[in-house]
């Protein structure tokens, strides 16, 4: 247990601790540092950024209903991989952008609209000037940045595909099990109430409860219905809504 000197000085040095103070210390705070709670591991973005990565990856991951550690690191990867693939589109928007600020102008300066086309066009070529007053075109770092966001949007889309497809096959046989398990479970436990006995599915290794059985027997028995019934039969009932 600390002394009350030494607890006085502790709570004189936290006043002094009132964060960044110098406009190079706000911009480093403003990077913040995160250990994502799914993978565990470090990645740095602005606030900004990791609200949109974060909400992005949320919605993904939800509409992908991964289960088990497996299916989750693959979801992951996804929902990680489409972050990384809008972020390279919005660098490509930003590179066209800059290529407008450098060299606008020097293609057709007395038509606004075919100048910024045509600056547009040799920008993805290669060129950063196009038109240049000195007869000589210099070869762009803008064109080779292009061509390589190309290259990894194509590596980036393939990851997503594999990996979709992974999960894809993980939650198809996932499911396959879980109705062939259902089956089993729903020819005990009607085996067992014939006979007058109790059934306890945890004995036979299922995690399925009584009750979610008998829902399942009963779905299967109104879906045999609708298929073996001939509509012809019927003849449709009027509803009427009372006035209110």
């Amino acid at each position: 247990m600390i002394s009350d000197k030494q607890l006085a000085a502790n709570r004189a040095n936290a006043l002094l601790s009132t964060g960044a103070v110098t406009e190079e210390g706000r911009k480093r705070s403003s990077m913040n540092a995160l250990r994502h709670g799914i993978t565990g591991q470090v990645t740095t973005m602005t606030d900004e950024d990791r609200a949109a990565h974060d909400k992005l990856s949320e919605a993904l991951i939800k509409d992908l209903a991964p289960q088990g550690a497996m299916e989750i690191q693959l979801a992951q990867r996804i929902a990680t991989d489409s972050w990384r693939l809008n972020r390279l589109s919005a660098i490509e928007d930003n590179l066209f952008a800059l290529g407008q600020l450098q060299h606008g102008g020097d293609a057709c300066p007395d038509v606004p609209q075919l100048d910024d086309a045509l600056i547009t066009a040799h920008v993805f070529a290669g060129t950063a000037r196009p038109y240049p007053r000195n007869g000589r075109s210099q070869p762009s770092t803008l064109g080779q940045q292009l061509q390589l966001l190309t290259l990894y949007e194509q590596r980036i889309n393939r990851a997503i595909q594999k990996n979709l497809a992974m999960l894809q096959s993980l939650q198809a046989n996932r499911k396959a099990e879980r109705e062939t398990a259902m089956k089993e479970a729903a020819a005990l436990l009607k085996l067992s109430e014939m006979k007058g006995l109790e059934y306890s599915p945890a004995r036979d290794g299922f995690v399925f409860s009584n009750s979610q059985i008998h829902a399942a027997i009963d779905r299967e028995q109104r879906l045999h219905r609708a298929s073996t019934t001939d509509p012809g039969k019927f003849r449709p009932r009027k509803f009427h809504t009372a006035a209110a």
